[in-house]
């Protein structure tokens, strides 16, 4: 975690303990069984805490729910919060034009009127014509519109995304973290219903959601934060059946399950890597028990004629990974480029970064001068080669270990990285890598400064801003940092420059 140095001063954790109890909406200890577990096993934790609730009776019960979990108060009256359109309708008036509408198709486990067609975690007050629109669809972002009413969009998903359905919807930004904590409760509550439409699933995965949705609901769940809403939302379920969404109360959960701590136990302390107070990022892009390449992946062709066959593949052989290429006219094999990028990868706050790999080549004589790291600044759009020197002998098909590229040019920078690959006559058909990996080694030592006063007495609250020294830094009760602008109600520690000493703030 990055700032695990920072959290550890006992004085921070302390305060962290007693405050998290007493101000968060869940019960101290409601979430000790979820200790030291990730992945799956953390899932079936999570599920042990959230499937045995109390069913409340649909429609009319459901209405009578909503009164605690989805009313607003514009201008003295109480409307109902609608997500998934603009309108604003009285609840003392009913619910005229509205539906009681599932997150989670109901029709995607057959229709079965069980716990899950109930569970008010995924119900929401909606619009009857955006109920009818979104239909059964999966979320997902829209590439071709086919109907929106600026809040709920309905229309073809963009590629990659869909898993296969025609439609699907995307809600605005400002729910579309909601909508992405409401699938990770029910996937992971519901895990063992029939699952009819699979748009969104991939049992065999372990963790239910399938590669793309997984990425997508991870990108909404950062871009759009835990809000003052959904907390409230959250203690008005547990009051009304019982029980909370997880993912709400804490929202590393994720990432313990699906992110890039998935192997990392929940609540397991970092030993950090030293006295410097650096923090690694590790960007594993390749998931070596799967047969294709991971999402965020793009392959790009340049110099290839129109009349020359040229294919790239992707495929795995003995938990390896081949990069080929053809490019042959008259069995005559000619020049052609390519390029395999990973994702995009900020390097802005970077003290070092280097990418390492296994490779090997086939039927290879001066490959070296064709292939490399190809590593693209996505300001400029400027892509360079880094040549790989280290080559095993031609044609031995024998892996080279532990190949470093220092990336330090590019630091300050954003980044795509990957390989290059040209086909020439003196070149190589086949080129094989595993084991990629890039590790960015971050440092917070420029924040320190040298200690003069005791300036814990200059920490000031205005409204809900938090006004503190220059260089002190606020995080929030789950360790993230904030700007300290428009907060929500909720406890904040604030760090001085220096790391020697913390202030608890109250934001009411």
């Amino acid at each position: 975690m990055r700032y695990t140095n920072i959290l550890r001063l006992a004085s921070i954790a302390m305060a962290m303990a007693i405050c998290q109890s007493a101000n968060a909406g869940y019960p101290a200890g409601y979430y000790n069984s979820l200790k030291g577990k990730c992945g799956a096993e953390l899932m079936s934790a999570i599920k042990a805490l959230c499937v045995n609730h109390k069913e409340i009776s649909y429609s009319s019960g459901t209405w009578n729910a909503f009164k605690s979990t989805d009313v607003r108060v514009i201008n003295g009256q109480e409307y109902w919060w609608d997500m998934y359109s603009n309108n604003n309708v009285l609840v003392s008036s009913g619910h005229p034009g509205m539906n009681v509408e599932h997150s989670v198709a109901n029709s995607w486990w057959g229709g079965t009127k069980n716990a899950a067609y109930k569970d008010i975690v995924h119900l929401n007050p909606s619009d009857q014509t955006a109920n009818s629109r979104k239909s059964n669809y999966p979320i997902c972002e829209i590439g071709s519109v086919s109907w929106t009413n600026n809040v709920t969009t309905v229309g073809s998903p963009k590629s990659g995304q869909g898993g296969g359905s025609s439609y699907g919807y995307e809600p605005c930004d400002e729910y579309k973290g909601d909508f992405a904590r409401v699938f990770m409760y029910m996937f992971t509550t519901y895990d063992d219903l029939n699952w009819k439409y699979t748009w969104m699933i991939d049992k065999a995965s372990g963790t239910m959601f399938a590669s793309w949705a997984r990425d997508l609901v991870l990108r909404w769940h950062a871009k759009d934060p835990v809000s003052e809403k959904e907390r409230k939302r959250n203690d008005g379920v547990e009051k009304e059946q019982g029980n909370r969404n997880p993912f709400i109360d804490l929202p590393d959960l994720a990432d313990h399950i699906w992110g890039k701590l998935k192997n990392v136990p929940y609540g397991s302390t970092d030993p950090g890597p030293g006295s410097d107070e650096e923090y690694r990022d590790e960007y594993n892009w390749l998931d070596q028990s799967s047969t294709t390449l991971d999402d965020g992946w793009t392959f790009e062709n340049e110099e290839l004629p129109s009349e020359l066959s040229y294919i790239w593949t992707w495929s795995s052989n003995n938990s390896k990974y081949y990069l080929k290429s053809s490019a042959y006219l008259n069995g005559t094999p000619y020049q052609a480029k390519s390029y395999a990028f990973g994702p995009e990868i900020s390097l802005k706050d970077a003290n070092s970064a280097k990418m390492t790999f296994d490779h090997a080549a086939k039927f290879q004589t001066n490959f070296k001068q064709h292939c490399g790291v190809a590593v693209r600044d996505m300001e400029t759009g400027e892509t360079s080669k880094v040549e790989i020197t280290n080559w095993p002998a031609a044609g031995s098909w024998t892996f080279v270990k532990s190949n470093e590229v220092d990336l330090t040019p590019w630091l300050g920078k954003k980044v795509r990285v990957g390989f290059v690959y040209g086909s020439t006559p003196d070149g190589a058909d086949t080129w094989e890598v595993c084991n990629l990996n890039l590790k960015v080694v971050r440092s917070t030592s420029s924040i320190t400064a040298p200690e003069t006063e005791d300036d814990s007495e200059l920490v000031e609250v205005w409204g809900n801003n938090i006004l503190a020294p220059n260089g002190a830094r606020i995080f929030d009760m789950n360790g993230r940092e904030v700007s300290g602008k428009n907060l929500n109600r909720g406890i904040y520690i604030v760090v001085k420059p220096t790391f020697s000493k913390a202030v608890k703030i109250m934001i009411k």
